[in-house]
């Protein structure tokens, strides 16, 4: 039997710097940041350059969550983006009915900037 996939994406250039963001991240891990404390469950950072990338991967109600946090450098500041997904007959109750808003994630992080 098949399991519905649910999927969100968001993008937002920040003003805050790059090497900003980086440095906490790098030096506290994604604990620096409370919208991110959250999760738990994140993967080592991988970083490449101008190009920090965030994995993470975890069970919700039965549900499966995955998704990706990407900072990357920009001449105007920082780049933002957020991928995730969840798999299984429990994320139609909690992204329809329960709003589950994984997604909201990255607007907390940039309040915290």
């Amino acid at each position: 039997m098949k399991r519905p996939a649910f999927g969100f994406e968001a993008e937002v250039l920040t003003d805050a710097p790059f090497d900003h963001i980086a440095g906490r991240l790098r030096e506290e891990g994604p604990g620096a940041f409370r919208s991110l404390r959250a999760l738990r469950v994140w993967s080592p950072i991988e970083d490449a350059g101008g190009r920090l990338v965030l994995r993470w991967a975890r069970a919700v109600a039965g549900a499966e969550e995955s998704g990706e946090f990407t900072v990357t450098s920009d001449p105007k500041g920082a780049h933002l983006r957020l991928t995730g997904r969840m798999k299984g007959w429990p994320g139609f109750l909690l992204f329809g009915m329960l709003r589950w808003r994984t997604d909201r994630l990255l607007d907390r992080f940039v309040e915290e900037l």
